[in-house]
């Protein structure tokens, strides 16, 4: 029977011990680690400032360095939202009384519709007592007062009405072309026709409107 041969063959090699670290190199290499670490550290430390700062959130974003969306203390910007501004007043100025008639001439059988609108032109809305004891038509003929719709006026009521910004009022009256007299005492002329020219003043309240000529054939 042949032998086996060298006995060293045919088995695993012996595993070599490791090499001994003297504690000088392990001391280097603690000292390399922890350097490391604290790269990293100081990495994210200034990385993490400057997400913040773009964000808007660091010490120069010109919020004192508060978060933001913090309300609690925050004061209100220069040129913001402004609060809820105060009612207007109404303007009295802007209250336009106008006069007009239906025709600039009438014919011997017509009757003139003399027209009252009052007008707010104001920037604010006002209340008016458009009622008709406010209302008042004249018609003159020179110095001459020859009607005057108060003078027979037997009711007269009070309507308060908002009127906005732009709005009108508008109140029709028919003259049957007859004189009139303070407290409707009796008149016996009557208005001349042929082309005599009237002159209409309308009010309403304290305003009254410009004159407004036509003329009775």
């Amino acid at each position: 029977m042949g032998t086996t041969g060298n006995s060293g063959r045919g088995r695993a090699a012996a595993a070599e011990p490791a090499p001994k670290v003297s504690a000088k190199v392990y001391g280097r290499r603690r000292l390399v680690a922890l350097i490391l670490a604290l790269l990293v550290i100081g990495g994210l430390v200034a990385g993490g400032f400057f997400i913040v700062g773009l964000f808007g959130n660091g010490p120069d974003s010109g919020q004192g360095g508060e978060a933001a969306g913090n309300s609690s203390t925050a004061k209100p910007k220069p040129g913001g939202k402004p609060g809820t501004p105060p009612s207007a007043v109404c303007d009295e100025a802007g209250i336009k009384v106008a006069a007009a008639t239906d025709k600039e001439a009438y014919g011997p059988e017509e009757s003139p519709v003399l027209t009252l609108r009052v007008t707010n032109t104001g920037k604010a809305p006002c209340d008016i007592n458009v009622g008709t004891s406010q209302m008042e038509y004249q018609i003159t003929s020179g110095d001459d007062v020859i009607f005057n719709s108060r003078d027979c006026q037997l009711d007269s009521t009070d309507l308060v009405k908002n009127l906005k910004p732009g709005a009108s009022e508008t109140a029709n009256f028919l003259w049957k072309v007859k004189r009139s007299a303070p407290e409707c005492a009796k008149v016996a002329a009557e208005p001349g026709r042929g082309g005599a020219t009237y002159a209409l003043v309308a009010t309403m309240g304290k305003w009254s409107s410009e004159k407004v000529l036509f003329t009775l054939n």
